[in-house]
């Protein structure tokens, strides 16, 4: 069974690879990759209470590596930014919450390196509440309501759809590994 699913997956991958995923009008900005230091705030929990700027802090994580963000690769080497990559979309799912959630945009975000854990970036992100999607543990797919009960990092649904199509295309084109796109939470039967 298992070389069944490998040999499936070796047929499917090149074709979702195969042709340069177009970005939406509302996307922000450019989408550059760079290979270097960012802040991956996908499945970052955010705090409730805003700064004095009206801006979230949220709590994610330090990475090195391929990664696709709003700003060349010169200003994220000078400023911690918050960017984008499949590197925890393996075992996840994404649960989408109604357009009354509030979440926190932290793409193209200005992140600080944790004081209390060098691991870790601090990123100050505004909010929406436009419908989202947000990366969680496979696992939490069971409860929605208490994922879109909380303030987590997250993105539009055609937001994170051209992200994680993007950059699985941009780096199995350019002979990097990479993580599937990350599928949607399977819906509740009743």
């Amino acid at each position: 069974m298992k070389n069944i699913l490998a040999v499936l997956l070796l047929a499917v991958a090149p074709s979702i690879a195969a042709e340069e995923p177009k970005k939406p009008a509302d996307f922000a900005s450019p989408a550059t990759m760079c290979n270097g230091t960012y802040a991956l705030c996908i499945k970052a929990p955010c705090e409730k209470k805003p700064d004095a700027n009206n801006l979230y802090p949220c709590g994610c994580i330090l990475q090195t590596g391929w990664n696709l963000g709003p700003n060349s690769c010169e200003d994220r080497q000078k400023d911690l930014t918050s960017t984008y990559s499949n590197l925890f979309n393996l075992g996840s799912a994404t649960v989408s919450c109604p357009a009354s959630t509030q979440w926190a945009w932290c793409y193209g975000a200005k992140c600080e390196v944790d004081p209390r854990d060098p691991t870790r970036a601090i990123c100050k992100c505004p909010t929406s509440t436009k419908p989202t999607v947000v990366l969680v543990a496979a696992s939490s797919c069971s409860d929605p309501s208490k994922v879109c009960g909380m303030l987590w990092s997250g993105a539009t649904p055609v937001e994170s759809k051209f992200a994680n199509d993007y950059y699985y295309w941009w780096m199995t084109t350019n002979g990097q590994q990479s993580n599937l796109p990350a599928s949607a939470c399977a819906a509740a039967s009743n």
